[in-house]
């Protein structure tokens, strides 16, 4: 069996975060938090492979800083919006980005493009 990857989702709507952990559970070892602050300290002691954060939180960290945080590191980042690409100039060419709402066939392929 191959070893599951680990992935954490950051995302401050309770339905939106436990309904994307229930697609990606079974195929991904996966882990939540509620905001940036919470992902935060999560990732002082835990390396995930892939973040996969919602731009806009509540907190003293956002989304983008977390994504902005990790992005040249080895964890694959994966940010999500409920805006347009375009609203959001800061984010580098090559991050990936996902568009609110998604779906599991989207989100799986956005995954299997990041791994």
């Amino acid at each position: 069996m191959a070893t599951q990857r680990t992935i954490l989702i950051v995302e401050d709507d309770d339905a939106i975060r436990e309904l994307t952990a229930m697609l990606l559970e079974g195929e991904h070892a996966v882990h939540t938090a509620r905001n940036g602050d919470e992902a935060a300290a999560w990732l002082d002691s835990n390396t995930p492979h892939v973040l996969f954060t919602d731009i806009r939180m509540p907190g003293k960290v956002t989304g983008q800083e977390l994504a902005m945080r990790y992005w040249d590191s080895d964890v694959r980042v994966l940010v999500t919006s409920g805006e347009r690409r375009e609203d959001h100039p800061w984010l580098p060419a090559g991050m990936k980005y996902l568009a609110k709402p998604y779906d599991r066939r989207s989100l799986l392929a956005t995954l299997r493009e990041l791994l």
